[in-house]
């Protein structure tokens, strides 16, 4: 399965509860209704400061409602995360016991919020292969087959992967392989 990509690059200092819930209402309203899957990518790149309320309405609220079930699957994936950024996206994050995929400023994944080593340790053998079947992973990881099949399958409930077919896909390899396809503005138009 490859997710139709929608792209929203944030240009403001994000420091009010107001902004951030208007920013996420308008994300979620410009792909809840599309009928396949989308994966949102959220660029902080050009981010100068968020604060805690605005993560938690931005980051926390959007890892949410792509986890919920849906007819048609959804993915939000972080790019551009910076240092002065962490604090606020993980402390809202573990207090709500959520994890998200990103990447920092330099292209690296990056796991934020609460999560297990295996899971980190899985998450990071998949960016790296970019896709790779169960058998692949449990090699790497070292687990069984069953193990690690339930893990990804968990993983992938929690949009940290994407499935396609016998394979796991990392959200950086699926924006890789797909072009955009839908530019989100923050204002919703």
């Amino acid at each position: 399965m490859r997710p139709r990509i929608a792209h929203a690059a944030l240009y403001s200092q994000l420091i009010t509860r107001p902004t951030g819930r208007t920013l996420r209402t308008n994300i979620v309203r410009q792909i809840s209704d599309l009928d396949h899957a989308v994966m949102a990518v959220i660029n902080f790149r050009h981010v100068p400061l968020i604060d805690v309320s605005c993560a938690d309405e931005i980051v926390a609220e959007l890892v949410e409602w792509v986890s919920e079930v849906s007819p048609h699957p959804r993915f939000v994936w972080f790019r551009g995360v910076a240092e002065h950024h962490l604090e606020p996206i993980e402390r809202v994050l573990k207090n709500r016991d959520l994890v998200a995929a990103a990447e920092n400023t330099d292209g690296e994944p990056l796991l934020m919020g609460r999560y297990e080593p295996v899971v980190a340790q899985a998450w990071r053998e998949i960016c790296d292969m970019g896709r790779a079947g169960v058998p692949a992973i449990a090699e790497r990881i070292p687990m069984s087959l069953d193990d690690t099949s339930s893990l990804l399958n968990a993983m992938e409930s929690l949009s940290l992967l994407i499935r396609d077919a016998d394979e796991y896909v990392s959200l950086k390899c699926a924006f890789q392989d797909t072009e955009v396809s839908y530019p989100l503005t923050p204002d919703g138009q």
